[in-house]
């Protein structure tokens, strides 16, 4: 019976969530309600090269949004992307723009550290933060800024995967487009709200009222952070109607397996129901709960756990062909890659919180209590480094 409830509601969230990415730019493009005009601060936090480094750039230098200045944040002034950075600032010479170089070392994330200067010397209070492989959409910070209206206190988009050039690839669309995407879809109709950040868009002065850097620097994964610290204000989150788009290009199993265990532990420790619900609503464990329950039905338990892998397949796939998102025939060997992948990673998750992440091993932590003197989150990344 408990099979039966599992098989049961993982096949009801996979239909829901169908249903929601195919209604989601509609029923979110109602949503907005702020002002378009107000000015804007992006930060840009760059580390390495990325795949299409120059395209994703590109497409802020080009946005026609009265008001913004680009503040490019590094912590290496010299590293080839940096140097591409400053070619591309050449290129448009009309866009207020500055290259900062950020020497934070306190937080839990790598991206944190990077970023924390160029948000602080932003000259307008309200800021973006974009990845430097994330493209942007014309008009894309206009629609964004119209979703920070009356109550909202940090705007997301949903990332969707593009231009898978290996195998890992292809299985990373599987995960991010197929999978997360579409529950994502699901979630914001819901009424909840994610930090996602590969965007996100909150005024600076609502984010040092909540605790400024030690309200994040605790925290590997600093959008659940800065979500959290905006619920504390009595501030929501919301998704943007539209979605951001990061080229994927060539990637190694080995950056695969990185990435998605970042993830699976993030989800562990600052987001548990996320993390359950993660191998909950996986195609193969509803198979096998699907396989267990059959003979309650009197049904045969092969025939139930390759219908349910096939027709998940299948509607996975129309999604993707209905949304235009990456589809070809790899797409089929990347989903039984993630299913295979998923359970192995979900059980890793479980017994580390070690993760690498831009070259360097990093610690999960839980939220500290708040300490007097030099800062509680500090204090910890300091004591985890003295360990």
């Amino acid at each position: 019976m408990l099979a039966a409830l599992w098989w049961g509601c993982s096949v009801g969230v996979l239909l829901l969530s169908f249903a929601a990415g195919l209604a989601y730019p509609v029923r979110r493009s109602r949503c907005a309600g702020g002002s378009k005009r107000l000015p804007v601060s992006a930060v840009v936090p760059v580390e390495f090269l990325h795949c299409d480094f120059d395209g994703a750039m590109k497409s802020l230098f080009a946005q026609d949004h009265e008001g913004l200045e680009i503040l490019i944040s590094a912590r290496q002034t010299q590293s080839p992307a940096a140097a591409a950075a400053r070619r591309i600032q050449n290129e448009f010479p009309a866009i207020p723009s500055r290259l900062v170089q950020s020497r934070h070392e306190d937080a839990v994330s790598p991206k944190l550290n990077t970023m924390w200067q160029g948000i602080c010397d932003a000259r307008h209070d309200l800021i973006l933060t974009k990845d430097s492989n994330v493209s942007l959409e014309p008009g894309e910070i206009t629609d964004l800024v119209g979703h920070l209206g009356p109550g909202v206190g940090l705007v997301s988009a949903i990332s969707i995967a593009t231009n898978p050039r290996s195998f890992a690839a292809w299985i990373e669309c599987a995960i991010i487009n197929c999978y997360h995407a579409r529950v994502l879809m699901l979630g914001d109709a819901a009424g909840l709200g994610f930090g996602l950040g590969k965007i996100m868009l909150f005024r600076r002065s609502d984010l040092m009222r909540a605790g400024g850097f030690d309200s994040l620097a605790w925290a590997l994964g600093e959008d659940m952070a800065m979500a959290r610290a905006m619920g504390s204000l009595g501030l929501g989150t919301v998704l943007a109607a539209r979605v951001s788009h990061q080229n994927l290009g060539q990637r190694s199993f080995s950056d695969l397996w990185q990435r998605q265990l970042r993830w699976m532990v993030v989800w562990r420790v600052q987001l548990p129901l996320a993390f359950v619900g993660d191998l909950l609503g996986s195609a193969l464990p509803t198979a096998v709960a699907g396989a267990v329950a059959a003979p309650l039905f009197g049904c045969a338990p092969v025939p139930i756990a390759l219908g349910t892998l096939a027709g998940w397949l299948c509607l996975e796939s129309v999604l993707c062909g209905l949304k235009g998102w990456p589809l070809s025939p790899w797409s089929a060997l990347a989903f039984v890659g993630r299913e295979a992948m998923t359970p192995v990673l979900w059980l890793r998750a479980c017994t580390t919180s070690n993760v690498v992440w831009a070259g360097t091993v990093r610690k999960a932590f839980h939220k500290p209590a708040r300490s007097a003197g030099n800062g509680g989150a500090a204090g910890v990344v300091r004591a985890s480094r003295d360990e």
